[in-house]
């Protein structure tokens, strides 16, 4: 007798390549994973993977399963969604955001998934946006939340909102008033998140077509200690506008004026396109393009009790 847990390690298997890789998607031990997939070959009398290799490489006859399997458990989340039941289908919901997403709309983000799918574990991470890639790629995720830095053919990616970034620096550094071009902003040292970060990705995209080199200076990972080392007069940056920008209006930090201004970076949600939980990934997708917003929390929230007052006034 075939069941969807024994359909989903083959699956799996086929897709992430190990069955450690298949036990921590399906959140079951490996001998758990590897007594499925016996238990199958038990069913058809046949091995569907060579085991003389290192990675669960199928064989013809478990390929020929797979591409049934696939389909069975797609029907199955058919089945769920017409019903209103698709958390029937997903146990977990690993998702990758970057640092700046997990300081504005995380906690709505969390919020909103959980009053809809109460029954799913949201589990999630956070990291720079080219790890977060690989993780997706690698499987250990099922949903990233990045800048465009993703090139798999197979990712499907949503729009979820712009996120606008302003030059900054200690008050003082740049003269106040003056606007630069960009040959004089490359003149200042320019602080920057080390690794592997997606909006720094897109900004050395965009300054080598316009062909200007930046000095730059890593200042680590955290946006929170980027700002920090701005303040201190280290060098120039550019931060994320709507969460900084209560350090601007208090004086911490002054606004650099440029006569061309660097062009906003977009954030994607993204998820493997041929994913068996693709349709689930596309309707958490819409969750996040509802609460995407990249002002800080309190300030959300004091907007929203303003435009509550303003609702219950009374037309002049």
């Amino acid at each position: 007798m075939l069941s969807f847990k024994q359909l989903e390690a083959i699956y799996w298997a086929s897709q992430l390549g190990t069955f450690a890789a298949t036990a921590e998607k399906l959140h079951a031990s490996e001998s758990a994973i590897s007594k499925r997939i016996t238990e199958l070959e038990g069913v058809f009398g046949v091995p569907l993977f060579d085991r003389t290799l290192r990675s669960a490489r199928l064989t013809r006859c478990g390929e020929e399963v797979v591409e049934t399997a696939r389909a069975i458990l797609d029907l199955r989340n058919q089945l769920f969604d017409r019903m209103g039941k698709a958390e029937l289908a997903i146990r977990r919901f690993r998702v990758g955001v970057t640092e700046l997403v997990a300081l504005t709309w995380l906690p709505r983000l969390v919020e909103a998934f959980q009053r809809e799918y109460p029954g799913v574990s949201l589990e999630p991470e956070v990291d720079l946006s080219l790890v977060l890639c690989a993780k997706l790629s690698a499987g250990a995720i099922d949903f990233a939340i990045v800048p465009p830095v993703f090139h798999e053919a197979t990712t499907r990616a949503v729009a979820l909102n712009d996120l606008e970034l302003v030059w900054v620096c200690r008050p003082g550094l740049v003269p106040a008033g003056r606007v630069l071009s960009l040959a004089q902003l490359a003149q200042y040292p320019v602080l920057a998140q080390a690794g592997k970060s997606g909006v720094d990705a897109v900004y050395d995209q965009w300054f080598q077509k316009k062909r200007v080199v930046l000095r730059k200076i890593y200042a680590g990972n955290s946006l929170v200690s980027l700002a920090s080392l701005t303040t201190s007069g280290i060098g120039v940056s550019y931060l994320p506008a709507l969460y900084f920008r209560d350090l601007i209006e208090r004086g911490q930090l002054q606004e650099i004026a440029l006569k061309q201004a660097p062009p906003p970076v977009p954030y994607y949600g993204i998820f493997r396109a041929n994913d068996e939980a693709a349709g689930f990934s596309e309707r958490f997708a819409q969750i996040c393009v509802r609460v995407c917003d990249f002002a800080k929390p309190a300030e959300l929230a004091l907007a929203g009790r303003l435009r509550a007052s303003q609702r219950g006034r009374p037309k002049p």
